[in-house]
């Protein structure tokens, strides 16, 4: 039972909670509106820059194993941040190119962030 709950414990539980932490914002400003357009914009930026190192954290408590953490933070990570910047970026006022250009640079970023935060796994722990 003890090793199941070291691999409930993960990154594709930490990207639920990011992605209730969207939805409880959403329903608590009643988005779509117009004031919240600035941060819902900038969320394409946080959620890669903030979420995924948390989520990389993981790496320093000791009770989860790291045989396969990387390949699962690189698949929650990926998975994680096209759920949780999409629904950031539906909450947007006005939908039109803008916002894709947002949702793209906004992977773009979390795969770089992927990339350095695994470089820094691999130095750290290896």
């Amino acid at each position: 039972m003890n090793k199941l709950i070291n691999y409930l414990i993960g990154p594709e539980m930490l990207w639920i909670l990011f992605y209730l932490i969207v939805l409880i914002i959403i329903k608590s400003t009643n988005s779509p509106v117009r004031s919240m357009d600035s941060f819902w914009e900038n969320m394409g930026f946080i959620i890669p820059l903030i979420c995924i190192p948390l989520t990389f954290a993981l790496y320093f408590i000791p009770v989860i194993p790291h045989k396969w953490l990387l390949l699962r933070l690189w698949i929650a990570g990926i998975v994680g941040s096209h759920y949780v910047i999409s629904k950031s970026l539906n909450a947007h006022s006005e939908g039109g190119p803008g916002v894709g250009t947002i949702y793209m640079m906004g992977m773009g970023i979390a795969f770089l962030v992927l990339i350095v935060s695994t470089i820094f796994v691999l130095i750290k722990f290896r």
